[in-house]
């Protein structure tokens, strides 16, 4: 496949291609071990990983023979790689002028030779590597090189299928699923480290009317609209989601009400000042429900509860306000 060099250089759609893919995390699904551990086998070597690449750090999202979850992005050998769209191979780190200085080559684990193939989109950004390490020097042959390049394609198909699972169609959101698995973790997260966190619940006020009066294609383009108004107030670690219909929510971690009341005036006042649709210039106003998240609450589903309460207040007091429980 061609793709424009342009996008090797294009470091803001890469990270925003890795929040997409949610390819972030540290943890890993069974699908990716069985990648990893596959080739393993097959290059008989003792570490091998799928690491990504972040602003500042690299994140392994599965290894083999490796304990390290992430390390510094300069340090990283697949910071060289994701470079170009072809594999990397560094046959004897020692005689690699990019590397033979380099702290995982000098120190633990010494390591000696590298392959590694750029983990690809469909548009051509290169979100980071499947790669293989040794400690010592190594030739590769064509064949092997082309298995890594394979176990490539595997792991960006597999992070295409968890993507299209956890993503809402028409807005490319996380869907309703997703939101309650994020809302879980960070629970877990405050329950080891004390912090709060905030979700809000929000509604698009008198959405069936802009159905009725435009019809349902201007209501999914309204919709579509309303989730980049909503993505361009949220932080990179914030995670926005359609829950169905005209509602979505979002987890603001690190958060609490007086800062998210803020956050929901701010966006509301941004809806209500928008055109939607085009031509048709339809107004909106959304109204808002927020809930605190600490390590006091009992589950997702009692925080849930709280926000769906205070969004029923909101709309109750005469819509376009926030409400916090």
């Amino acid at each position: 496949m061609n793709f424009q060099p342009s996008k090797l250089d294009d470091e803001s759609g890469r990270r925003d291609a890795l929040v997409r893919l949610d390819a972030q995390a540290h943890s890993s699904e069974a699908s990716f071990d069985h990648i990893t551990g596959l080739l393993q086998l097959i290059l008989d070597m003792e570490m091998v990983a799928i690491n990504f690449i972040t602003a500042n750090k690299q994140i392994s999202k599965a290894r083999q023979g490796l304990d390290e979850k992430e390390c510094p992005r300069d340090v990283a050998f697949c910071n060289i790689a994701i470079r170009k769209y072809v594999p990397l191979v560094i046959e004897d780190t020692l005689e690699d002028a990019r590397l033979r200085d380099n702290p995982f080559v000098t120190g633990p684990p010494h390591l000696r030779c590298y392959v590694g193939a750029p983990l690809t989109t469909a548009e051509g950004y290169n979100l980071g590597t499947i790669c293989a390490f040794g400690t010592q020097p190594r030739e590769f042959t064509a064949r092997e090189i082309a298995m890594v390049e394979k176990c490539a394609e595997l792991v960006m198909d597999q992070l295409e299928l968890r993507s299209q699972a956890n993503r809402d169609f028409l807005t490319e959101l996380y869907n309703r699923r997703s939101f309650v698995a994020a809302l879980d973790s960070e629970l877990a997260r405050l329950r080891r480290s004390k912090g709060t966190a905030t979700i809000a619940f929000l509604d698009l006020d008198h959405f069936k009317h802009v159905n009725d009066t435009f019809g349902h294609p201007a209501g999914d383009r309204v919709l579509k609209q309303f989730a980049v108004i909503v993505t361009s107030h949220c932080r990179e670690n914030d995670l926005v989601a359609r829950l169905g219909g005209e509602e979505f929510a979002v987890l603001l971690p690190d958060t609490d009400l007086d800062a998210a009341h803020v956050w929901a005036k701010r966006m509301g006042w941004q809806v209500a000042n928008t055109r939607f649709d085009g031509d048709n210039e339809i107004s909106l106003t959304v109204s808002v429900g927020l809930a605190l998240v600490d390590d006091t609450q009992t589950g997702s589903e009692t925080i849930t509860k709280l926000a769906d309460n205070a969004l029923y207040e909101a709309k109750r007091q005469g819509r376009n306000c926030v409400v916090a429980a």
